[in-house]
């Protein structure tokens, strides 16, 4: 049996010639995989954001004929869900967002200008004050900044 050298007497391999152009060529590939990886993953969001301001609009017709606490909480639940959603997945628009004054994305933002009005409108409803051109006002705003949200 052939006795096991010790480590340190080991020869050490410094340098082996050719990695590098190993590495540049999966450089590319990865980086197009990476791109391609992320179009797929905005598509899918955006989608998902499509369906949902959708229900939303239908919703938010809906409201402009029959002004109700319940459809005002449903259109309250779906306006969150694509907030949440939109916030959630930020990072895939954050090369069409830009950042407002005080260095924060613009989706942040326009959540905080959501919440506000919705809150407005549950206000209303709560002390039985709902003045409707008001709800309306308000949901029309909504919906353009949930339009900003998908630009």
């Amino acid at each position: 049996m052939a006795p096991i050298n010790n480590i340190s007497q080991i020869p050490k391999i410094h340098n082996l010639q050719g990695t590098d152009s190993v590495q540049k060529k999966l450089k590319p590939k990865q980086s197009e995989f990476l791109k391609t990886f992320e179009k797929i993953k905005s598509d899918d969001v955006r989608k998902k954001l499509e369906g949902i301001f959708e229900k939303i609009v239908e919703k938010s017709d809906h409201l402009k004929d029959n002004l109700y606490l319940k459809d005002v909480l449903e259109y309250k639940k779906l306006v969150k869900h694509f907030l949440g959603v939109a916030v959630e997945n930020s990072h895939v628009f954050s090369q069409q967002n830009f950042l407002d004054r005080r260095g924060r994305h613009r989706v942040y933002s326009i959540v905080k200008q959501v919440d506000r009005e919705l809150d407005s409108i549950t206000r209303d409803f709560i002390t039985n004050h709902i003045d409707h051109a008001r709800v309306l006002k308000s949901i029309d705003s909504i919906r353009g900044l949930l339009v900003d949200v998908m630009m």
